[in-house]
């Protein structure tokens, strides 16, 4: 519906409605009434957290996250399409950075495909699909890989689908900031070619001066799903200025009515490429992680898993149980 307006144009209400599990609010615009589909997910864990230095129970917010996206029309066959999304920890510990930037962007869709500027993961992070079953949690792929990045300054194209398969997505980044570089800045590349159907999926992707100056990671992809049970396979190469990495993953995951059983393991020695002045802080060198979910609703679960993992460059070990929820909305 469109909203009123007063006599100088102004919007005289806001009204908001649900869209599926979606809360849309009708803006009023002359001649448009413009939809926003208001979106979030809320994860919290409690978890007891035994780290090489420290043992103890917390309450530890996952990611969770708020925004809103949408498109309109411009043309015959060509939309705008945006998303403004922002990261929320609320697990009680109030402080600055409890409210940050996610993926935030504006671009142009159509039958050539999709542009999008301003802040979003690259290619390779978002390369692997469905394979990282412990996403933001102790068990991510982030703690083990690198190539999980976020950026801003990012210009990205993405294909329509060809060859009934097959998509590819290009991504630019002008003057990524680098210290270490020698001129403080430098152009990086993050680009991907994925393959999926029904049962199959499989990509390949690349990154140039992602991580940072010299840095090349290439990351490899694959699945199949066949009725419960979904299995996949990564692995990754980087070459940095002082030292080569190689990474190999595997991922099972098994649903069973309600109820979902997860296993992940990554062993990988790309923390040589970026080892840490404190060793405590590089990445895992192998990490092993379990998990069960039960849907309570479409939207909402329950869910508990065991991460343990060794420190890359240390004989030094975390470990971490946890029990959560979750609600998508």
């Amino acid at each position: 519906m469109l909203l009123p307006r007063d006599a100088s144009g102004r919007l005289t209400a806001l009204v908001f409605r649900t869209a599926g599990a979606s809360i849309v609010p009708i803006v009023a615009t002359p001649a448009l009434a413009v939809q926003l589909d208001v979106y979030g997910l809320l994860n919290v864990t409690l978890q007891n957290s035994d780290e090489a230095t420290e043992e103890q129970v917390e309450l530890q917010s996952n990611a969770s996250r708020i925004g809103v996206k949408g498109s309109e029309p411009v043309s015959d066959g060509l939309e705008v399409i945006y998303q403004l999304e922002w990261g929320v920890d609320y697990d009680g510990a109030s402080r600055d950075g409890d409210i940050y930037s996610r993926n935030q962007f504006v671009g142009l869709a159509g039958r050539f495909g999709t542009i999008k500027v301003g802040r979003h993961d690259t290619a390779l992070k978002e390369a692997p699909g469905e394979f990282d079953l412990f996403e933001e949690l102790e068990g991510d792929v982030g703690e083990t890989f690198n190539g999980e990045n976020r950026l801003g300054n990012y210009i990205g194209y993405s294909t329509p689908t060809f060859a009934h398969a097959f998509s590819a997505t290009v991504n630019f980044f002008p003057d990524v900031d680098d210290p270490e570089a020698d001129d403080g800045d430098t152009d990086g590349i993050s680009a991907s070619l994925t393959y999926q159907t029904e049962r199959f999926y499989a990509a390949i992707a690349f990154d140039h001066d992602i991580d940072r100056d010299d840095v090349n990671t290439t990351r490899l992809a694959g699945g199949y799903t066949r009725g419960p049970a979904q299995l996949m396979l990564l692995y990754q190469h980087t070459a940095a200025r002082d030292a080569d990495g190689d990474g190999f993953g595997v991922s099972l995951a098994w649903t069973i009515g309600d109820a979902t059983a997860k296993l992940q393991y990554l062993d990988a020695d790309l923390w040589r490429t970026d080892p840490q002045p404190d060793p405590l802080d590089n990445l895992f060198e192998w990490s092993l992680s379990l998990g069960l979910d039960y849907a309570l609703d479409e939207g909402t679960k329950l869910f508990g898993f065991y991460t343990t993992g060794e420190i890359g460059g240390t004989r030094e070990s975390h470990r971490y149980a946890a029990i959560g929820l979750e609600h998508e909305f």
